[in-house]
């Protein structure tokens, strides 16, 4: 990752933003884990705290007001899929399933462009 990059991708350290195709040419990663919490805290991502066998993750979700139009209200203690960049130690979520709440979001493109904020939006040729 460019010191470019890393630099759009990490926005201090209360969370982390999106911008400008921050993970072009990331691998993306896959994980499966049950939730222990939802963090909403004012002025900060909303994000997860999800586990699975011995490790812990945190997992960045997106913009509240985006969350809130796409109706997703994940609980404490289902299981969470979540396909997403892993960006020093913390997941940058690009969709979740929680499959028990028959919840799923898109939140990012495939080179983390953020949805909410027209991130993967091609525009017609006419």
């Amino acid at each position: 990752m460019t010191r470019r990059t890393f630099v759009s991708a990490i926005g201090s350290a209360t969370g982390i933003f999106a911008a400008q195709a921050p993970f072009a040419g990331q691998p993306e990663v896959e994980l499966t884990g049950v939730i222990d919490r939802v963090e909403l805290e004012p002025g900060r991502m909303p994000h997860l705290e999800i586990h699975n066998k011995d490790q812990k993750f945190r997992v960045m979700l997106g913009s509240m007001r985006y969350l809130m139009e796409k109706n997703f209200n994940p609980k404490a203690g289902a299981t969470a899929i979540v396909k997403g960049f892993k960006v020093n130690g913390v997941i940058v979520a690009r969709a979740v399933d929680i499959p028990a709440q028959k919840l799923s979001i898109e939140l990012r493109d495939k080179e983390g462009l953020p949805l909410w904020r027209g991130g993967g939006r091609k525009e017609k040729k006419k």
